[in-house]
């Protein structure tokens, strides 16, 4: 899907009242997810994914580069909340499930409502090997010492 027609899908939800049926997710995930990260108590919590090691209020995982990765978001908490970072501004990503896009000066990223679950899609670059991007609430995770706020390291895949 090109990066210009999902901003239109969203328009489109929004002029048609975001019909559900429409989006409806299904009873069992047609994706296995690399990362699994739920949002509950203003905090993200990672349920799945090859965690950095350190134990830290703020999650942080690997990814290798040079691979298709999956990320499953769930808002488990009572308000909307974002998953923004400066990666999802240097590469194209698909989501599926209910919401909405959100541009920031220097991130992108989805917001999510209460009870919601979303599947994002992505590559990333062979030559991203060794970043670091932070990922945060845009709402709440903005400013230093919030809960809502994580990293993610780039790493080389393990060959063999």
């Amino acid at each position: 899907m090109h990066v210009f027609l999902v901003p239109l899908m969203v328009l489109a939800m929004v002029l048609t009242g975001g019909s559900r049926g429409a989006f409806a997710q299904a009873d069992e995930r047609e994706y296995e997810p690399d990362v699994i990260l739920v949002i509950k108590e203003k905090a993200f919590h990672m349920v799945k994914g090859n965690a950095s090691g350190q134990h830290s209020e703020h999650p942080a995982f690997s990814l290798s580069s040079g691979e298709e990765i999956t990320l499953e978001l769930r808002n488990e908490d009572t308000l909307p909340h974002e998953f923004v970072s400066p990666l999802f501004a240097k590469v194209e990503f698909q989501f599926w499930g209910r919401a909405t896009m959100v541009y920031t000066y220097t991130a992108n990223g989805l917001r999510i409502d209460p009870g919601d679950t979303v599947g994002l899609r992505f590559d990333l670059p062979k030559d991203f090997s060794g970043d670091m991007f932070k990922f945060w609430c845009n709402v709440h995770g903005k400013l230093h010492g919030d809960a809502l706020q994580g990293e993610i390291f780039v790493v080389k895949p393990k060959h063999g």
